[in-house]
């Protein structure tokens, strides 16, 4: 059953209208998240939705019903909501509380029955906090908290859920657990979240809802939604794609956007690959540096990155080796700069003429080596002369372990 927006508008007083006129659909047995920048009204559109709000225009409609017309009841049953802000309310037991998830469909004064019980039980499993179900409430961290919350919904047996920043107060882990639930809920429910979290949102969402300034910008499957392109314009970022850990659902780096300086920049060459030179390609733009990348295989994830943000990049086609204008680009890169960067990867006879070259500047530039204690040896691809301009490279640049620490040597 689909949850149609159609015209909303909302003013918390006259002088401020925080919804105007949004437009969207939430698809059936699909996870809808709403994203968008601080104070753009998406938990006042989340609590229009949830009937908590009346909208000044507008309606709200589950299937073809206006939940306006719907006795609070029966809105219950169909849907229910976790709010943002987390309450403790007086010294409930957990099981009790999320018992309270069943007064839909209870009269008054009805003693709970087996349905109720077996409901319960369940979504204190399905929720991670069957093991807090004797606990006292008020006695819980804000995480156990946020889980109780999300296994009272569920009781509800709703057709819709609705969570504001389900993850804002969970671990790693339990944003994970809490995430594929939600998953595998569409099955038999509709989903819609806000989410501040971008890469869990491309992860785990179907379609997406980016709202501004009180108006809806974009709606769709993740995939056609979120790009780099439309994050920047709606966060005012740098930002930058690359494919998530299944290959699939595609993952996003952000920076801030380089100070503006009048003063001369400090330039860097950075020689990388495979990923590895991502961050600090991207932490260097963003503190102003004017900064250089190459020779990178078109492809690799550090030339995407480069490409990305629009630094000067060198670039050569895999598997081809490196031709005489990309290396004698390499060399205009190294004396322009004011620091090279090498990051320690695997070396065969493609890319051995970036170490080879950059050996050539130990005595003339600041040379900064990153990840100089991996074991070298099983990077070397080329019998042992990568090893050797390796160690050479180690016995004479700054050695460092992580961006961190090159940031440290140069900001």
């Amino acid at each position: 059953m689909p949850i149609s927006i159609e015209g909303i508008k909302f003013g918390y007083t006259e002088s401020r209208e925080v919804l105007k006129d949004m437009n969207f659909t939430c698809r059936d047995n699909r996870i809808t998240g709403i994203i968008g920048p601080n104070g753009c009204g998406k938990t006042t559109v989340l609590k229009v939705i949830a009937g908590f709000l009346q909208p000044s225009a507008g309606c709200i409609r589950y299937n073809d019903t206006v939940i306006g017309e719907v006795p609070p009841v029966e809105l219950a049953k169909m849907r229910a909501v976790v709010e943002q802000k987390i309450y403790t309310p007086f010294s409930f037991p957990v099981y009790d509380y999320v018992m309270l998830g069943r007064s839909p469909y209870q009269k008054n004064f009805q003693p709970d029955s087996n349905e109720d019980h077996r409901i319960v039980t369940d979504s204190l499993r399905d929720a991670s906090v069957i093991q807090f179900q004797d606990r006292k409430i008020n006695e819980l961290s804000g995480g156990e908290l946020q889980r109780v919350m999300i296994a009272r919904a569920l009781a509800q047996e709703p057709e819709f859920l609705m969570l504001d920043e389900p993850t804002s107060h969970l671990d790693i882990r339990h944003q994970l657990e809490l995430m594929k639930l939600l998953s595998r809920l569409t099955k038999e429910k509709s989903v819609v979240c806000i989410i501040h979290e971008i890469n869990q949102a491309s992860s785990y969402c179907d379609d997406i809802v980016i709202t501004k300034d009180g108006y809806v910008l974009k709606e769709g499957s993740s995939d056609d939604v979120l790009s780099a392109e439309t994050l920047e314009d709606v966060f005012g970022v740098l930002a930058m794609q690359y494919p998530g850990p299944d290959g699939k659902k595609k993952q996003f780096a952000f920076s801030l956007p380089p100070e503006k300086k009048t003063e001369k920049k400090r330039r860097i060459h950075v020689i990388s690959g495979e990923g590895m030179g991502r961050q600090i390609i991207m932490s260097l733009h963003s503190a102003g540096i004017d900064v250089s990348a190459g020779i990178l295989n078109q492809g690799d994830q550090d030339y995407e990155s480069a490409k990305s943000i629009g630094i000067e990049t060198i670039s050569a086609p895999p598997f081809t080796g490196y031709s005489d204008k990309e290396t004698t680009d390499l060399k205009k890169a190294c004396d322009l700069a004011d620091t090279i960067i090498i990051v320690a990867v695997n070396v065969g006879k493609g890319n051995l003429p970036n170490l080879e070259i950059a050996a050539e500047y130990l005595d003339k530039k600041e040379v900064i080596f990153v990840n100089p204690n991996r074991n070298l040896k099983k990077k070397d691809l080329t019998e042992g002369r990568a090893t050797e301009l390796y160690n050479l490279i180690r016995s004479k640049a700054k050695c460092v372990e992580n961006t961190d620490e090159v940031l440290e040597e140069l900001l």
